[in-house]
C-alpha cells in the first residue's frame, strides 16, 4: 500500500511545502485528507511499558519449602531480599503455582511451573516488571536486581528471552469507530470488550469500550499483539493518572522549561506487545549486516533494549491501518516513519523521571473519600459524639485538605461540605445508630 503525500507548514504558517515529517496529509486526486497541525497532534512519549523476564533452572528446594510453609501457616507477607512481599498461590492461567508481589516496588515474581517438577530444569521463574520499576533504573540495574532474585529462587539460573511492551503516547488523534474494519493484520483475532481487562499491575492490559471512544486489541497474546486505547481514561480508572501525567510532562519538556503536553487533551496509546517466543524468533532470525552472523543475543533487558527501534518496526509489519484500499492511514505513516525509540542508557544520567511526582486530590475519582467520610460518620454516630467534636477530628486528619479540594473541584465549597456532613450525621443519629 502507498503512503499519502506529506506537507509541512512554513514558520509563518502561510504556505506549505512537501516534507517527510509533515503533518498535513494530501491525496493526489482528492486533496487534503488530514491536517494534524489543526488537531495539535504531538507525540508525548515513547516508553518500554512492561517487561516479563524468564529464567530457566531448577527450583531451589529450600526456598520453595519456605514459601510453601508460609502459605500453609496462613501468612500473607514474606520476607525476601530484605523486602516485604505479598505471598500466595497463583492462578493456573499464569502457568505458575506461586507468586510474590510488591506493587510498591513494581515487581511480581511467579515461580514453580504447574506442569514441571521442581527438580527438572525448566522456565520455573518469571519476573514481571512494571513501568515505574523500569523508569527508575537503568537496564543494567534492572538486570542486576532480577539476577539477584533468580539466584535465590533457582539453582543454576539462566536468563531466557523476555517479553516486552513498547508504547507510543499521542495527543491530537483518536481512533475512529471503524478502526477495526480498517485494520489489516496477520491474526484474525480482534477484540472489543465492554469491560476492563487489566494486568496484575493494572497498567497495560486493557481492551474496553468507553463512553466517548473505543479501545482495541488485535492479535494473540502468544505472538505480537497491538493495543490502541485511551490512556488518559485508563490511567484515571486505575488511579495512576498523576504518574502518567508526570511522565508526559517530563517527556515533552522544552528548552525554555515549558512542557509540550496539553493537560486539556486526552492521550491515546498505541502499544505493541511482544511475547517471549517473538523475541526468540527475532533474535535467532536477525542478521548482522557487518559480519554476516545470524542471530543476536536478546536474553536480558539490557540485550533487548539495544534493539527496541528494530523491534518496533518489526512489530508494525504485522499490522497496517488503511485509509482506503490504496493508501495507509496518516497515523500509521507516522508510527512507521517518525517514531524513534531511544536507547535509555544514553539518557539516564539526566533522566527526568527520577524527579518525584505527587498525587493530586483533583485527579482522584473521590470514591474512597466518600467511603471514608461515610464510614467515619457512622462510627462516630454509634458513640453519640457531638458533631462539633466529629468535625474537629475530621479536619485534623491528614487528608482533609485533599477532601476539601476534591469537593471544591466538584462545585462544593468547604462550608457546603460541612453542612452536608452535619445533615448526614444527624440522619444517622435519628436512624438509631446509637442504639
Amino acid at each position: 500500500m502507498k503512503q499519502l503525500d506529506r506537507y509541512e507548514l512554513s514558520d509563518d504558517q502561510s504556505t506549505t511545502f512537501q516534507s517527510e515529517k509533515g503533518l498535513l496529509f494530501v491525496h493526489p486526486k482528492f486533496g487534503k485528507v488530514a491536517d494534524l497541525y489543526e488537531d495539535n497532534f504531538q507525540i508525548v512519549g515513547t516508553y518500554v511499558d512492561t517487561l516479563r523476564q524468564l529464567f530457566k533452572g531448577q527450583m531451589n528446594l529450600d526456598f520453595l519449602t519456605d514459601c510453601e510453609h508460609s502459605i500453609e501457616c496462613g501468612e500473607k507477607v514474606f520476607q525476601f531480599l530484605g523486602l516485604d512481599w505479598l505471598i500466595g498461590k497463583s492462578s493456573k492461567a499464569s502457568g505458575y503455582q506461586f507468586r510474590l508481589q510488591n506493587n510498591q516496588l513494581g515487581v511480581i515474581i511467579f515461580f514453580k511451573l504447574f506442569h514441571s517438577r521442581a527438580e527438572a530444569t525448566s522456565s520455573h521463574l518469571k519476573i514481571e516488571c512494571s513501568p515505574w520499576f523500569l523508569d527508575n533504573r537503568s537496564p543494567k540495574k534492572v538486570d542486576e536486581f532480577l539476577s539477584k532474585i533468580a539466584d535465590k529462587v533457582l539453582r543454576c539460573p539462566e536468563a531466557y528471552y523476555p517479553a516486552i511492551h513498547l508504547a507510543v503516547d499521542v495527543q491530537g488523534w483518536k481512533p475512529d469507530n471503524d478502526l477495526s474494519e480498517r485494520m489489516l493484520c496477520r491474526s484474525r483475532r480482534v477484540a472489543q470488550y465492554n469491560g476492563m481487562d487489566k494486568t496484575e499491575f493494572h497498567m497495560s492490559e486493557i481492551s474496553s469500550v468507553y463512553d466517548r471512544s473505543q479501545s482495541f486489541k488485535f492479535g494473540a497474546a502468544g505472538a505480537v499483539q497491538l493495543a490502541i486505547y485511551n490512556k488518559t481514561i485508563q490511567a484515571r480508572t486505575v488511579d495512576k493518572f498523576d504518574y502518567m501525567e508526570h511522565k508526559w510532562d517530563e517527556s515533552t519538556k522544552l528548552k525554555d522549561g515549558s512542557s509540550g503536553y496539553d493537560p486539556e487533551q486526552d492521550v491515546f496509546r498505541v502499544e505493541l506487545r511482544f511475547h517471549h517466543s517473538v523475541i526468540q524468533q527475532f533474535a535467532l532470525g536477525t542478521c548482522n549486516t557487518e559480519t554476516g552472523e545470524i542471530g543476536v543475543k536478546m536474553n536480558t533487558y539490557s540485550d533487548v533494549i539495544n534493539h527496541i527501534q528494530a523491534l518496533w518496526k518489526y512489530g508494525l509489519k504485522s499490522f497496517k491501518l488503511k485509509y482506503n484500499s490504496n493508501y495507509i492511514d496518516p497515523i500509521w505513516t507516522i508510527l512507521q516513519d517518525d517514531i524513534v525509540f531511544k536507547f535509555p542508557e544514553s539518557s539516564y544520567t539526566d533522566n527526568l523521571h527520577y524527579k518525584r511526582y505527587y498525587k493530586k486530590a483533583t485527579s482522584f475519582s473521590g470514591k474512597n473519600y466518600q467511603l471514608y467520610l461515610g464510614n467515619f460518620l457512622s462510627a462516630c454516630a454509634r458513640k453519640s459524639e457531638p458533631f462539633k467534636k466529629v468535625l474537629i477530628e475530621l479536619q485534623g486528619s491528614m487528608i482533609w485538605g485533599d477532601i476539601a479540594l476534591h469537593y471544591e473541584k466538584n462545585n462544593t465549597t468547604e462550608n457546603q461540605l460541612i453542612e452536608r456532613l452535619k445533615d448526614s450525621y444527624q440522619q444517622r443519629i435519628l436512624m438509631g445508630y446509637t442504639i
